[in-house]
């Protein structure tokens, strides 16, 4: 299995937005509070999608596909 190598997130506090780049087609997205609460499920169908920041706070952002390796990002947004 491969990795989501070229994948990166950005954090756009100005605009209240996490985009992600060059996801894989029809990865799952999945952003939690850092309880475990699910916020937002996505499903791309794009190699960009992007995440309304509810609040300020750490994150988890978990990314999925079929056929690459789960990533697992921690975001901390003051």
């Amino acid at each position: 299995m491969k990795g989501h190598k070229s994948m990166t997130v950005r954090v756009d506090e100005t605009d209240g937005k996490i985009y992600i780049y060059e996801v894989f087609p029809e990865a799952i997205l999945c952003l939690y509070d850092i309880s475990g609460n699910i916020i937002e499920i996505k499903q791309t169908k794009t190699p960009e999608v992007s995440f309304d920041i509810p609040s300020r706070g750490k994150y988890v952002l978990v990314v999925t596909h079929a056929l690459h390796m789960p990533i697992v990002k921690k975001l901390v947004i003051e």
